[in-house]
């Protein structure tokens, strides 16, 4: 049987530590938890979060301290997941301040901001990233929202046309051996030349 926790939208749900829920959370209103809950929870308000959560996380924003998630996170606003706090799961938020550590992936519609302590096993999308100094980034990093055109700024035509050249001389070379042939002919030109110079002084002398 699920379990399930209901509030008003004015009134705000408290899961004490040392609590433990078996079961799904819906509400409607503010979420503090402070024990575990092995299910998902589902608000239209905040959840904050002290405790530890198996399950997926949908929630209009999120703040983690001190927890430990294992589980999707979905925010229709922001999320922040400060100090000692590991999320093993995706997070998909339109803003994200990180001080913890997250292994999944991140998409982040707006922007994202990297604190000094912060550890990322991720792959990022984000509209623009700010990384402090001492954080650790173990992923590929794609501003795919910003509105920026990478081709306005570096072309790429002049690599492109330079690449496919070689790979044609080679196949041409392979296929005929004509190619081939007249390619040694080529340094057996000045040899000859120089031949006849030595010839000539002899003769003179």
């Amino acid at each position: 049987m699920e379990n399930f926790a209901t509030a008003s939208s004015t009134e705000t749900a408290i899961i004490p530590k040392g609590t433990v829920i078996n079961g799904n959370i819906t509400i409607d209103g503010k979420l503090e938890m402070y024990g575990v809950v092995n299910g998902d929870i589902n608000s239209d308000s905040r959840v904050n979060i002290s405790g530890d959560v198996t399950g997926n996380i949908k929630a209009n924003d999120l703040f983690a301290k001190d927890s430990f998630i294992v589980g999707q996170i979905q925010c229709a606003k922001g999320a922040t997941v400060r100090e000692n706090t590991v999320i093993l799961g995706d997070i998909e938020a339109e803003n994200l301040i990180v001080d913890g550590a997250i292994q999944g992936k991140i998409d982040i519609r707006e922007g994202i901001t990297v604190g000094d302590k912060a550890i990322l096993d991720s792959d990022i999308k984000a509209k623009t990233i700010q990384v402090n100094n001492g954080a650790a980034i173990n992923g590929h990093c794609s501003l795919c929202y910003a509105d920026i055109h990478l081709e306005d700024i570096f072309p790429v035509t002049e690599e492109a046309e330079k690449e496919p050249e070689p790979e044609v001389k080679a196949s041409e070379g392979k296929e005929s051996g004509e190619a081939e042939e007249d390619k040694p002919k080529v340094p057996a030109k000045p040899k000859a030349v120089a031949k006849p110079k030595a010839v000539k002084k002899a003769d003179a002398e």
